[in-house]
């Protein structure tokens, strides 16, 4: 038991720092002419084929075979469709980092995590994010290719540096085994901040979402404590000159940059108008798919008079519709609406259960959503998938020993 324990917690320690590097291999994770990416990959696909094999018996529901249909075509239709489209660099590595990250990753938590393993993850996790922050504070995460002054984190761009910092919000704000500490507060404003420095304003809307879905669910307890803190932290702002100081970070104003006199008008919304075309553009010609990378040549091949100028369409329906084709678009909607349903259900049977984790893994999942519909390809809504795994675990998320509130 003791060794099993180890080794589930090698591997824990393991997958957080892929879901963090986010790929097989990164050339800018080199030291002293090791490359640390590398290195750590080796050590998880090793551990990861080992707890496959070590799963004995596979128990179905409806939601994991419908997790487990969604790999398997994105597994075996995207050879098929290069064969007939071609392959890029993109696709290959794209679809190489999914199947070679997220899908072990994700069949392991379901088959073999129980409640202490998902702990132990997103406190890992927690601590990536604390990590980012620590470099974004001492200065080393401004990409030295980044003119801009984005905040950003060491495998990716600033949209990806502010979800860990939401992420790491979510997990201190929502964990059972924090909830006694109040310095808590203080790093989910570190973390806010940081993530506000990053001027992604998807991340930043989105957090706010999910805390006004909070408030709305759970109205009657929580409306006078989010009005004080509210009121606190606008005195804060107006009457210390604290946002002007705030306003030097990164680029804060970047993420209210579409906020005008005149409404919502930029650059980042006509480029979002035009992906959505794009994308439909592809899926009319091409409803069965273009294989994983193609949608840009694709798009401009049909309309090339009006390049687009990303390699996805920044939406994970879309991207899914155009690349691996409408059957796995239509597989991947009906996972969500039962991953929706199923975490609702039990974050609400288990309200009384104060060890929980299912009001943090239905925020989270609600949270990654969202982003997944606006920026990001596929392997960038890794995290999405980690949280469905979550809840596709049969053993309860809660404590044995558990206490009411």
């Amino acid at each position: 038991m003791k060794v099993n324990n180890l080794f589930l917690w090698s591997y824990t320690l393991l997958s957080s720092a892929m879901l963090a590097i986010g790929r097989i291999y990164d050339e800018r994770l080199e030291i002293f002419g090791i490359n640390l990416s590398l290195i750590i990959s080796v050590a998880y696909i090793l551990f990861s084929i080992l707890l496959l094999f070590s799963i004995k018996d596979l128990r179905i529901t409806k939601t994991k075979i419908l997790l487990y249909i969604f790999y398997f075509l994105l597994i075996s239709i995207t050879p098929i469709l290069w064969l007939v489209y071609g392959v890029i660099e993109y696709g290959y590595l794209k679809y190489l980092n999914y199947i070679l990250i997220v899908i072990p990753m994700s069949v392991i938590i379901i088959e073999k995590f129980r409640y202490e393993d998902v702990s132990r993850l997103l406190i890992a996790l927690l601590a990536v994010s604390a990590f980012l922050a620590i470099l974004a504070l001492l200065g080393q995460a401004i990409s030295a290719n980044n003119n801009s002054g984005r905040l950003s984190v060491l495998g990716g761009g600033p949209i990806i540096f502010s979800r860990w910092m939401g992420l790491g919000i979510l997990i201190l704000a929502f964990m059972p085994s924090f909830r006694k500490y109040k310095v808590r507060f203080l790093f989910i404003i570190v973390f806010f901040l940081l993530s506000l420095a990053s001027g992604s304003r998807g991340p930043v809307l989105t957090l706010a979402l999910v805390f006004s879905l909070f408030l709305f669910l759970n109205f009657s307890r929580y409306f006078i404590k989010f009005l004080v803190l509210f009121s606190l932290l606008g005195s804060l702002f107006f009457f210390t000159g604290i946002s002007k100081e705030i306003a030097k970070l990164g680029n804060v104003e970047r993420v209210f940059m579409n906020i005008t006199s005149r409404g919502v008008a930029s650059k980042s919304t006509t480029t979002r108008k035009n992906l959505i075309e794009g994308a439909l553009t592809v899926f009319i010609k091409y409803p069965l798919g273009v294989g994983a990378g193609n949608w840009q040549n694709k798009a401009n091949e049909i309309t090339p008079y009006h390049l687009m100028p990303l390699e996805y369409s920044h939406n994970i329906f879309l991207e899914v519709l155009n690349e691996f084709g409408i059957v796995v678009l239509l597989i991947l909607i009906l996972l969500f609406v039962y991953v929706f349903h199923l975490s609702y259900i039990l974050m609400q049977k288990n309200s009384m259960n104060t060890s929980s984790l299912y009001p943090l893994i239905f925020y989270a999942l609600t949270y990654f959503f969202i982003n997944s519909l606006v920026s990001g390809d596929i392997n960038d809504a890794r995290l999405l998938f980690v949280m469905i795994s979550f809840l596709v675990i049969k053993s309860p998320l809660i404590e044995k020993s558990d206490k009411l509130c």
